[in-house]
């Protein structure tokens, strides 16, 4: 049985052996079917041959060659040589490899992309389609890349090495334009010029129109295009080149950023070197090749979405226009554009770029999604305002003949970012988070102001309040700061922050100081009095000290800005606490002191259960002054027995929740009503008081509907409640 299968065998393999090459070589020629590769089928085309020179002298040849997929936008040899012409450039040959690599690179995509999937490309895949966003994912990374540069980083002195990332290349599909509803000829040739749109059957590819779609090949698709595709600018770049906007540069740079990348390092770098990126700070990243949203523990290339749909668009005024608005709105406090705090400026930075999808002329004004990061819509005349535009890799420009001044400049806050007295306070405003809010136009404020000086002059706590500047040249160290108990100076908090700025808020225009009027404050249970030519914070009016203000001139488009010689802060001492020291002469509840030694003597103001049956609610105490009480106490008016006065004085006492109680009560606020009292008579049930808003003054009933005379212009408002005080005793 052996010898038969080793025969067979061997009879095989003299068959094999006996074939002859011819037949060999005929078994593995390449099958009519297969295509070629793309440097093979440009080749064969015969009409591209100084581009394929210029790809494979830059040292792309095994991409076409297959060694990955790819999509190649091809430029025919005509089209080469009217680049050449138009840039003086003798050949391609002349062309040093740097900016060869740049050159061929940018015709060079990443990835296969058929024609459907350039007109309407969507990074989630087929199962999660977006149609909204049609076309829109309009920008695609290539193998264009600018070397290696060096830049001194101004915040240290230190020379750093920016490594800058592949060239995103613009497909502008009809798709696109049909999504936004807008023209696409009169869209694309706003930036490249009359007759310029070729792609109403497909899509134009930056300054190109297509002559032939999606030729496939083993490795890819190739596209035919009628021009060399110039490598785009960032928008940083297009505006460096352009001396007309070299102040807004100059401005957006004071924020340049450079940070260390340890990836790029780690793979790119000579050893020992360090490899860094160029961002702005908080600023949109104009000068950045690549639009990421930013992913978290992911490296940039997966963040599809962000680098083919988002775009830095970026309105630039001119150099003229930026002058012009210094002088409207600094001049008064400082020499020049280049000393104006890091932060106003920044904020004028920020009203001048969108980062979403591109814009394009037709949705300006229109589209109500391109707004200012304050939500305010950006409105110019693409035609009138505009001297200068184009069209970069990572999005638009505009250049304009004005500022698209921020709203924050015009409103009640414009005082604190125009002058420099006020820097601590707008510095406060903006970690607040409230700037939007006192920009709306549907409401009316009036804002307190204090100097730096005043702030620093503020005992908040504990602790007066610091100012630490930081490294002059970085935007964001700067900070508001408290000593802590240890002696350390640590950051107020935003929310602190939030608190101190909206202490200093009304709502509501305050146009006269002289009636006797209580404002409300942002802050809930908290007011601004105005007597007689003064006004008090609820602190001070405790203290019995008006705080002298000085009305800001302007015209701020939503209501009055004054600066304050001290902060208005909220009273933020406790009732319960500030009774038990009311027999100081010094004590701002002085003048209810025989009622504390009442409190006292009932077992109510026991240490650390002080008034426990609140439940520590914030409550209203209708208090009677120490000669109303000694009246009392010598008619027999106030029980003497302990427990008999506890539950007497607890009919004082008025819980705010437990009445559902959104304010304390004012003339005119129309808080009022039958109340509980803090006296329990039965199950569920209390002793009542009334309260009547009369308009211009409160009035209080007892049980018996007997008035209880209420004296004052306010209450005086604590942090745990306020005390009205009233000149006659409840009954028993």
């Amino acid at each position: 049985m052996k010898r038969s299968i080793l025969y067979m065998i061997s009879v095989c393999l003299i068959g094999l052996m006996s074939c002859s090459k011819k037949e060999l070589v005929a078994h593995y020629e390449r099958p009519a079917w297969l295509r070629g590769n793309i440097w093979e089928v440009l080749e064969e085309r015969g009409n591209f041959t100084q581009f394929l020179k210029g790809v494979e002298r830059a040292g792309f040849r095994e991409i076409l060659d297959g060694k990955t997929i790819a999509t190649v936008f091809a430029p025919t040899d005509e089209a080469i040589t009217r680049y050449l012409t138009a840039n003086h450039i003798p050949s391609i040959e002349q062309l040093s490899l740097r900016e060869l690599k740049k050159l061929m690179g940018y015709h060079l995509v990443y990835y296969s992309y058929d024609k459907l999937k350039l007109e309407n490309y969507q990074p989630k895949g087929v199962d999660n389609l977006e149609p909204n966003k049609a076309g829109l994912y309009y920008k695609h990374r290539t193998r264009s890349q600018d070397t290696i540069t060096l830049e001194i980083d101004k915040t240290d002195g230190k020379t750093k090495k920016v490594y800058h990332k592949d060239r995103f290349l613009p497909v502008l599909s009809h798709t696109h334009f049909q999504t936004k509803g807008i023209n696409a000829a009169a869209n694309y040739e706003y930036f490249f010029g009359a007759g310029t749109w070729k792609g109403d059957g497909g899509f134009n590819v930056a300054n190109a129109s297509v002559t032939e779609y999606a030729i496939p090949t083993d490795n890819g698709y190739v596209y035919l295009v009628d021009e060399v595709l110039q490598p785009l600018k960032t928008v940083y770049e297009a505006l460096d080149a352009n001396d007309n906007y070299r102040s807004f540069l100059g401005i957006y740079d004071r924020y340049r950023t450079f940070t260390y990348d340890e990836e790029t390092s780690k793979n790119y770098a000579v050893a020992g070197d360090s490899l860094y990126n160029v961002s702005h700070g908080a600023l949109p990243a104009i000068a950045s090749e690549w639009t990421t949203y930013g992913l978290t523990g992911a490296s940039d290339f997966f963040d599809l979405e962000g680098l083919t749909y988002r775009a830095f668009n970026v309105f630039a005024p001119t150099n003229q226009a930026l002058q012009s608005f210094f002088n409207a709105y600094f001049a008064p406090y400082y020499h020049s554009l280049a000393d104006v705090d890091l932060l106003p400026m920044a904020m004028v930075m920020y009203n001048h770029v969108y980062a979403g999808n591109i814009v394009l002329p037709s949705e300006i004004g229109k589209n109500p999604d391109i707004k200012t990061s304050f939500g305010a819509p950006i409105i110019f005349d693409p035609q009138a305002d505009v001297k200068n535009k184009a069209i970069a890799s990572n999005g638009a420009f505009y250049g304009l003949d004005k500022v698209l001044v921020p709203e924050i400049f015009n409103s009640v806050t414009g005082p604190a970012f125009r002058n420099p007295k006020y820097k601590i306070f707008m510095y406060m405003l903006a970690n607040s988070g409230l700037l939007q809010t006192l920009a709306s136009r549907e409401i009316a404020f009036t804002l307190f102001i204090p100097s730096d000086e005043a702030i620093l002059s503020t005992l908040y706590g504990d602790s007066y309040i610091y100012w630490s500047e930081g490294n002059p040249l970085v935007f964001g160290d700067e900070q508001v700061q408290i000593e802590n108990t240890d002696g350390v100076r640590v950051p107020l908090s935003q929310r602190q922050q939030e608190l101190f700025v909206s202490d200093h808020i009304v709502y509501d225009r305050i146009n006269t100081l002289q009636e006797s009027k209580a404002y409300r404050t942002r802050n809930s249970y908290n007011y601004i009095y105005t007597h007689q030519g003064k006004i008090y914070s609820t602190a001070a009016y405790n203290a019995s000290e008006d705080v002298p203000i000085t009305k800001i001139n302007g015209t701020w488009y939503n209501g009055n800005s004054n600066e304050t010689s001290s902060s208005l802060l909220g009273e933020t001492r406790t009732i319960k606490f500030t009774l038990l020291g009311a027999e100081s002469a010094s004590n701002p509840l002085n003048k209810y002191s025989e009622f504390a030694k009442l409190l006292v003597k009932a077992g109510l103001m026991e240490t650390g259960n002080s008034l426990s049956f609140l439940f520590g609610n914030r409550f209203i105490l209708f208090a009677p002054d120490n000669q109303t009480v000694l009246q009392g106490l010598e008619s027999g008016a106030i029980p003497s027995d302990k427990a008999a006065l506890a539950n007497y004085l607890k009919a004082y006492f008025v819980s705010v929740p437990d009445n559902s109680l959104g304010d304390y009560p004012f003339p005119g606020y129309g808080i009022q009503g039958t109340w509980d009292t803090a006296l329990r008579t039965g199950y569920n049930q209390y002793r009542q008081i009334r309260l009547i808003d009369q308009g211009t003054s409160l009035e209080l009933r007892d049980t018996d509907n007997s008035i209880i005379p209420l004296s004052g212009s306010f209450p005086q408002v604590f942090g745990d409640g306020a005390i009205y005080h009233i000149t006659k005793l409840l009954k028993k």
